[in-house]
């Protein structure tokens, strides 16, 4: 409620004001307290800031399935066995990982979708010399020559490599079924692949890779903000059998195993005899058995029962009528 004065009140103020008695600049129990000092956090737009990497379960995820998968599809494009491991991941100054690069290497250059962010595949010149004396039908033991790629080598890695971008890309597409990598060009001197600035903080994801006795390194570099859009779902993580491109992987594995041969061996009887008789067995001879042949009779896959069954003759053929399944001991 708004406090109201008196007549008498009035009067008795303006005679305090002309007679100077009352003091205007005194304190009063109304003054406003001094504001708190905000704290502000400088920030520079130019800085660049380190990656945090670690405690990324859908990363780690993602770079074995990648692992497996490259291991699987490469040794079936070069024809020979090829082991890809994850080794680590990293965080680094883009223009010290361009240093670390040693010529002669392949390096891919591509754009990421939807980011239109730039990014590098690189692999050692020691294993792509490697695969390609393998992929021209030579031994694959002779040492690397000291000389770039030529352009005609060139295009054959670009075509290995080209399954390793799309492995890269179905890894990925789990979380973003948008991501896709654009091959833009390759390059094999390290300082004709910067597309980034020098003082931008990279990724890096290290593969190891064997060739028959060879060694190398497969290096995957993304910007920072790959890992930005993604954070959140790398953090995470997700199923291992939701990763797109393992029902695949999984699915070729069953068909592949569904046509290996195995020896199947119906077994009639089980005799024992003393050396010296068998010895002495010949040409005629008849030996007793234990076991009806028209009995039902075990059916063993590889030395172990699995099924048992029943002989007969179908046609005139000689066939066997499975029975029963032996039962798995617990």
């Amino acid at each position: 409620m708004t406090q109201i004065l008196s007549e008498e009140e009035i009067n008795a103020l303006m005679q305090g004001l002309e007679e100077g008695s009352i003091d205007l600049d005194a304190p009063t129990g109304r003054e406003e307290k001094p504001k708190e000092e905000k704290k502000v956090t400088p920030f520079f737009f130019g800085q660049r800031t380190a990656i945090r990497v670690g405690a990324m379960p859908g990363l780690d995820m993602i770079n074995e399935h990648l692992a497996s998968q490259l291991s699987f599809k490469l040794s079936q494009k070069v024809g020979r066995e090829v082991h890809v491991q994850p080794k680590a991941t990293t965080n680094q100054i883009f223009g010290r990982f361009l240093h670390s690069l040693d010529p002669p290497i392949f390096i891919n250059i591509l754009r990421v979708e939807p980011s239109q962010s730039m990014s590098l595949i690189a692999i050692s010149g020691d294993v792509m010399y490697h695969i390609l004396e393998g992929f021209f039908g030579g031994a694959g033991s002779s040492e690397r020559p000291l000389r770039n790629f030529s352009p005609f080598e060139m295009k054959v890695i670009d075509r290995v490599m080209e399954v390793t971008r799309e492995q890269i890309e179905l890894a990925w597409k789990k979380m973003d079924a948008s991501f896709r990598l654009v091959m833009t060009r390759w390059e094999n001197q390290p300082q004709f692949a910067a597309v980034v600035p020098l003082d931008e903080t990279v990724f890096l994801i290290t593969f190891g890779v064997e060739v028959g006795d060879t060694e190398g390194t497969l290096t995957i570099c993304y910007p920072s903000v790959i890992l930005e859009l993604f954070k959140q779902q790398l953090k995470v993580g997700f199923q291992r059998d939701q990763v797109e491109g393992a029902s695949a992987w999984m699915d070729s594995m069953h068909q592949q195993l569904g046509l290996v041969s195995l020896r199947v061996s119906p077994v009639v009887s089980r005799e024992t005899m003393r050396v010296q008789d068998m010895l002495r067995l010949q040409v005629g001879d008849v030996m007793a058995l234990s076991r009806d042949i028209a009995a039902e009779m075990p059916v063993e896959v590889e030395g172990v029962v699995k099924f048992h069954g029943l002989a007969g003759v179908v046609d005139g053929r000689r066939v066997l009528r499975v029975t029963r399944i032996q039962e798995e001991k617990p």
